[in-house]
């Protein structure tokens, strides 16, 4: 899918269709971190900032990693 940027005082905004939102959780505060290429954006855990959030992630992952070398 291509978004135009579109242009807020300074700033700039991407405008995601409702169902993206609905899809994929998104509220009110989002994520975003730098990716391969681009920039990853999450919908925000609620009650983590953005470092124990990925923080997280990372855990959830290695725990993943572990189980499939187990298998």
């Amino acid at each position: 899918m291509r978004k135009r940027l579109t242009t807020v005082g300074k700033s700039c905004a991407v405008i995601l269709p409702k169902e993206l939102l609905e899809l994929y959780g998104f509220t009110e505060e989002v994520e975003i971190e730098p990716a391969e290429g681009g920039l990853m954006l999450r919908p925000a855990r609620k009650g983590l900032g953005f470092e124990q959030a990925a923080d997280q992630v990372f855990e959830e992952r290695d725990e993943l990693l572990r189980r499939l070398r187990q298998a």
